[in-house]
């Protein structure tokens, strides 16, 4: 059930917005199953401290306005160009791959490090050097990409 289908409009937001009020309603929701669980089972003779019904219904509603601010950040994503990446979709698809690059990069420099660890039998089977300057560019084709997304987070509005 998508809040599209009540009668208010969706608020107005820039996308930046959008992203944080999804990371606060899945926190909202973790909090609330919480809060559920030790009002599930009581003793015959006690009362929960607090209506598990309630908690189910606020639950319920957190997750409908999840779906929607969802929906709404993947539209606004798979709409909105990014100058030189296509899409802000693609831009997003890229950022994630070149982080993932610079992680895996990092540790097999690291791994070649601890591996050659002075025994004069062992030599590394890359250059460092290459694997370095790689990683460098990749480091930096991030930061770049990763500007341009923010940048675009607070200037570009929520598509409803």
């Amino acid at each position: 059930m998508s809040a599209q289908k009540d009668k208010t409009p969706p608020k107005k937001m820039k996308l930046a917005e959008g992203l944080l009020l999804r990371a606060d309603l899945m926190k909202k929701i973790e909090h609330l199953q919480n809060r559920i669980r030790p009002v599930l089972i009581v003793s015959d003779d006690k009362l929960p401290q607090e209506d598990p019904e309630k908690l189910l219904a606020q639950l319920r509603n957190a997750i409908q306005e999840l779906e929607s601010i969802i929906i709404r950040i993947n539209k606004t994503n798979n709409e909105t160009p990014v100058e030189g990446e296509g899409l802000l979709m693609e831009a997003l698809a890229k950022r994630d791959s070149l982080k993932t690059l610079s992680e895996k990069l990092r540790n097999i420099r690291h791994a070649a490090q601890i591996y050659n660890n002075g025994d004069t039998n062992l030599k590394t089977t890359i250059s460092i050097k290459k694997l370095q300057s790689e990683m460098d560019q990749t480091g930096r084709a991030f930061r770049e990409i990763d500007s341009k997304i923010q940048e675009i987070n607070w200037l570009t509005e929520l598509i409803d």
